[in-house]
């Protein structure tokens, strides 16, 4: 009844019962999985660094595999929340994106990464249907040129500088000197 206690080593020709269990995940998705978080960690970093709300952006990463070269990398960026500003600026955020890759892991060419951006159905963007054809043909305005506002300015345009009367210089009036502070006096606690 017991006999399998007795035999510790199986015979050659009976077939094992378990097969033994990976010893870890296929290296090739653990590495697709690394620089997908990679990707999505140096946006969130940048999207930092530059004040840019992190609900404002997401990012889908998509690793297409050749058989004879190497993998592809395609970075989406989606638009969740339209703001015209970041739209001016999205070359350079993909700029950046490629710079910060490249600091964070040097030993992989970033250069050929593919970044293109994409627009949530529910962004908000205001621009649902095309122009007439006239409008294409219209000269381009001025760029335009956004200033930073300082913090204490809370207004949303500037005012232009008051425009004051020129007046002979005349000398200040010399301070009189002003009598000492009255000493505290303490009240009694009630």
């Amino acid at each position: 009844m017991f006999k399998f206690l007795t035999n510790k080593h199986p015979t050659q020709g009976s077939p094992a019962s378990v097969s033994p269990a990976a010893a870890s995940p296929n290296s090739t998705l653990q590495r697709s999985n690394v620089r997908r978080e990679l990707v999505r960690v140096v946006l969130k970093d940048i999207m930092r660094l530059h004040g840019i709300p992190l609900a404002w952006l997401g990012c889908e990463v998509i690793i297409i595999s050749r058989p004879q070269t190497e993998d592809e990398l395609h970075i989406q960026l989606v638009v969740l929340k339209w703001k015209e500003p970041l739209l001016r600026y999205a070359p350079a955020l993909g700029r950046q994106l490629l710079a910060g890759l490249d600091r964070f892991d040097p030993s992989v060419d970033h250069s050929k990464y593919v970044v293109s951006w994409r627009f949530a159905p529910d962004c908000g963007c205001p621009f649902t249907e095309m122009p007439k054809p006239e409008f294409w043909l219209k000269p381009d305005a001025a760029p335009v040129v956004m200033e930073p506002v300082s913090v204490l300015d809370r207004r949303a345009t500037r005012r232009p500088p008051k425009v004051t009367k020129m007046t002979p210089a005349t000398p200040p009036a010399p301070k009189k000197p002003q009598a000492p502070y009255s000493p505290t006096e303490i009240a009694p606690l009630r």
